[in-house]
């Protein structure tokens, strides 16, 4: 019985058949896994941080209508730059009132509107900030540290050469709290002259 010897270039061949006949190396699931699992965190983090929201995103609807221009509370805000810092909250919270309110005259109604906003972005980030303490980074954590254990020996398998497996490769850190609060940070809070 003659058993065929293959060449190099043979077994090169055999082995991308293989792979062909697969969705994708395991080394690429494994940085998809990665992704993945960051992407769920950041899901469920979002959506606490929506629900949390709910009230800023009003008081601050509620405020713009009720002053028609931010330019309006300029009398009771430390500097010009409280008024930059409630466009920015506009721009990011995108709040959308369900019915019109219309702008105000009244000094009192404005300054307590003013204080109503302020309180609620205190109390959205002293939420925010006892709930990242007790996320879960443990998915993320240990994806990573698959990935970071045989993703290289993965990709020199499917490869079939360790420089071409080294080519892109960057160790990831573990996942931390300080990094979840750099994507998803609290909420910058006028300052009012009280």
């Amino acid at each position: 019985m003659d058993i065929p010897v293959l060449a190099r270039n043979d077994d090169d061949r055999v082995a991308q058949r293989v792979l062909g006949h697969y969705d994708a190396p395991a080394f690429i699931h494994r940085a998809r896994r990665v992704q993945e699992a960051l992407d769920h965190l950041l899901t469920r983090c979002r959506q606490q941080r929506e629900q949390w929201l709910r009230m800023p995103r009003l008081h601050l609807g509620m405020l713009k209508s009720l002053a028609g221009d931010w330019q309006r509370l300029q009398p009771w805000l430390v500097n010009e730059d409280q008024i930059n810092l409630l466009r920015e909250l506009e721009t990011e919270l995108a709040p959308r009132l369900q019915t019109k309110i219309e702008p105000t005259t009244s000094a009192r109604l404005l300054q307590r509107s003013l204080r109503t906003l302020r309180d609620s972005l205190e109390t959205f980030n002293r939420r925010w900030l006892d709930f990242l303490p007790t996320v879960d980074l443990t998915a993320v954590n240990k994806a990573r540290d698959g990935y970071n254990r045989y993703y290289l020996l993965e990709k020199e398998c499917a490869m079939r050469s360790p420089r071409l497996a080294w080519q892109g490769f960057k160790r990831l850190e573990s996942f931390t709290i300080g990094e979840l609060m750099t994507m998803l940070p609290i909420l910058p809070i006028p300052k009012l002259i009280d």
